[in-house]
This record gives structure tokens, sequence and C-alpha cells, in this order.
């Protein structure tokens, strides 16, 4: 029987009779398995806690440590391990006893000795090991906000990145997405991996900024039984769920300096270890960073590793604001009126008036304010009214953006910032303050609300 196995399984198999061992070795071999074989149970642990391995094969009686104790030691401390034991004619009801102890399966061994049983286990690990990874994939992407659809543009800007994103997505290097906050960086990484080789496996993504350090080691590499306080059982990480795809790093800038250097060891290496762990575990996953601010300029400043910098922007995709691609903002707006439609509402469009105050209008947020503003209309509609939005209504949502003052190059470069101050203590104040719901209100994270607070110098 073939093991259907997409990637070589690493099988560790510990027996005491040496044909037992060859057998096993030279057929898992043949079908593309990496094999290591142990005579015993202590030194079978003494293999787990220095290699990684999908699966272990072993006898329930031998010397030293039994493959009972083994079984044990795996369920605690490696549960991603799956254990198959061997067991002879007259030891069926110990087997099943194991079986309820956490073994996968177990093998009856015939003599003379017969493989077929064993790959035929093996070939049922597999499918089971797929549908976890599956499942897993499926509990942490729910765990986070769906990916927005990629809107079609037609302003030069968005299809000159269409073009870069089109030959850059099938290739495995890692790409750097640099952009202004809520211009869409997720977005286009999502299109990325649908455009991918890697699209039917699975897409998962994290902000960098939302998760302190060694929070942040344990959600992407996962971590042993007592590496920390609170880790009272063995958890994957990231890397692990999304094996195969492609994983989204947003906010990449936060990153603090020891995890810059475990992320490059993945980068240049395809390996890392979980939190508390000693094993080396394979990552085959593309990265997909996000920033927005300048790395090049951290890297002056000393808080953003050099080597990382150029491991990550393989290739460089900006994104251009939407303040940049006006020709879009029709479509963007139209896209959100149907996304956000509110049941027993009815649909409504956009004068084309309102849209040309749209339209000039700076969106220091970006799409993402475009939607909050959009879904503020709908949530405002009377009931029943069905005209097009005009710019009295737009008016409530959206207020006239103050001019700077000064020189004609002052207003070039210094209203954007003016824009977004005035943007930002617009929402603080209909927020009374509240800096956690302002954040939420204009879409950004908590901490980049922060940093802008201290930019404009309006902490209190």
């Amino acid at each position: 029987m073939t093991i259907p196995s997409p990637m070589p399984l690493r099988i560790l198999v510990m027996d005491d009779e040496e044909l037992i061992r060859l057998v096993l070795k030279e057929s898992l071999q043949a079908e593309g398995c990496a094999v290591t074989t142990v005579t015993d149970g202590r030194a079978g642990l003494d293999a787990l806690q220095a290699s990684p391995f999908d699966c272990v094969i072993t006898d329930l009686r031998m010397p030293r440590v039994t493959g009972w104790e083994v079984l044990r030691w795996v369920r605690e401390h490696q549960p991603d391990v799956d254990v198959i034991v061997l067991t002879g004619h007259g030891e069926v009801p110990s087997a099943v006893e194991a079986i309820k102890a956490g073994a996968c399966d177990y093998v009856v061994k015939e003599t003379p000795f017969n493989e077929g049983p064993v790959k035929a286990a093996l070939a049922k690990l597999l499918a089971v090991r797929t549908l976890r990874q599956e499942n897993l994939a499926l509990k942490l992407a729910a765990r986070m906000p769906g990916l927005e659809p990629m809107v079609p543009g037609i302003s030069p800007a968005w299809k000159k990145l269409m073009e870069t994103v089109e030959k850059v997505a099938p290739s495995n290097a890692p790409v750097l997405i640099q952009g202004e906050t809520g211009s869409g960086k997720e977005v286009v990484a999502g299109t990325l991996h649908q455009l991918s080789p890697r699209r039917e496996a699975p897409f998962l993504a994290v902000n960098c900024g939302a998760v302190s350090g060694q929070l942040l080691e344990s959600e992407l590499f996962g971590h042993e039984k007592g590496a920390f306080t609170g880790a009272a059982t063995a958890k994957s990480g990231l890397f692990a769920a999304a094996e195969g795809g492609t994983l989204f790093l947003d906010e990449i800038s936060e990153m603090s300096g020891p995890m810059q250097v475990s992320l490059l060891r993945v980068l240049d290496r395809g390996e890392y270890r979980q939190v508390g762990g000693t094993r080396t575990l394979r990552a085959n996953v593309r990265v997909v960073a996000a920033s927005n601010r300048s790395l090049q300029d951290m890297v002056q400043s000393g808080r953003f590793r050099d080597d990382l910098l150029y491991r990550i922007n393989t290739v460089t995709i900006s994104v251009p604001p939407l303040r940049e691609r006006p020709e879009d903002l029709p479509r963007l707006a139209e896209h959100f009126l149907g996304q956000l439609h509110v049941p027993g509402k009815v649909k409504r469009t956009v004068s084309s008036e309102a849209l040309a105050r749209l339209s000039a209008y700076p969106w220091p947020g970006n799409v993402r304010e475009l939607r909050n503003v959009i879904e503020r209309l709908i949530l405002l509609s009377a009931p029943g009214r069905v005209e097009p939005i005009g710019t009295e209504e737009l008016a409530s949502v959206l207020q006239p953006m103050p001019a700077s003052p000064g020189s004609a190059e002052h207003e070039t470069h210094g209203s954007l910032e003016s824009a977004e101050q005035a943007h930002i203590l617009r929402v603080l104040q209909a927020q009374e303050g509240n800096k956690t719901q302002a954040a939420r209100v204009l879409r950004i994270d908590y901490k980049t609300l922060l940093s802008k607070l201290r930019k404009y110098g309006l902490e209190s």
C-alpha cells in the first residue's frame, strides 16, 4: 500500500527486535518517509527531544522504558506527534487500552512480520493529520477578521499595483507590502495568496503590534507545556497551522528585537523552535509582511534589523493611498453599500454631488475610513428612505477638513497631517475621549492611535 504523503512523514521506530526495525525502515523509506530507528524507549525519548517527528511506531514491551511510558510522555509533551503501537496476538486488550490512552492506532505483529498493516495505519494517520491541520487553520481564521475581497480599480495607480501582484504571486519569495494605515495592505496580501500555487492551503494573519513579545512568539511558533506561566498544555502556532500556505505579518515594524531574530531564522533556514522546546521544526510557509512605516528609516535609527529587512523585501509592493486614486472611489463606495446593506432597509446609492464631495476629501484613514463612513450612512439612514444619498446627509458623517495655514508649499506638505489630526480629534470628541473606542471607529489598532496622539500632542 502506498502512503499518499504530500511531504515525507518523519517516523521514529522503537522496537527491541532488529528484524522489525530493519523491515520497517526499508519499506517506509521506499515510500518516501524519513525513518529513524532505536532499540528501546529511553533512546526513543532522547531522539524525540532532539529532533522533530510526525509519528512514533513503538512496541509496548521494551527494556529500560516501555512503550506505555513513551505514549504517556508524548501525549503530555508533544501532542502533535501521533503514536502507533505494535503488539503481539495475546496483547490486543493492552493495545485497545493504549488507544484509550491516546495512541492513534495499533498493529498486531504477525509471524513472519508483515509491514502492510503498518503502511495502512500510516495512510489513515495521514488523512487524520490533514483534517486536523485544516480544522486548526479554520479555528485560527475564525478568530481573525475576514479578508475583504479585492474591488477592481480603474485608476492607473491601482492597475500598476495589480500588475506587480500578478507577477509576484506565483513565487514563494517573501513580500513586503508598504502603505498607509487603512490603504488595503491585508487585501493585497490575500490577493497574493489567492493567485499563488498555495491558494488551497490556509491564509492566516497576525498583527504584530497587537500582541506583546512572548505572546507573539507563542502565537507564531507555539509552545511546550509549562513553557511559561499559564501554559498548561502544549500548543501549535500559526506557522504550523499555515503549513503549505501563507502567513501575513501585519505591522511588522512593531516586532521586538528578539522576535526579529527568530523570524530571520525561519526565513533563512525554514525552521523554528516552539517556546520552551528544543526540537527544530520545519516551516513550509510563505511570509508576507506589511508596514505603514518606513522600515529603512527604522534600520537607520537601530529599531529594525537590516538583515531582516533585506530578507523580507525580496519584493516590495507599495499600496497607493485612496487620495491618489480618486477614480476608484465610486466603485469602492458602491461595493461597501452592497456589502454593508442592512436587512429591512432599502439599498441606496450615492448622488453625483455626494460622490464629488467624497472624491475631494483627503481620506487620511484611506479605504478603511471610507468603509466606516458608508457604514455610518447606512446605519443612520431612515427606514424606507430610497433616494440617493446627498451632500446634506453626507455632511452629518463627513465634516469639511480644515485647510492648512501658510505658504503653498506648507499646504502641499502639511494639509494631510492637519486633516488627519482634525479627524482623530473629531472622533475622540464623539467618543467622549474613549481611546479604545476611538481606535475601533478609526479602524486602526490602539498602539497606532497612541502613536498618532503623541505625534500631534493630543495625549490628554
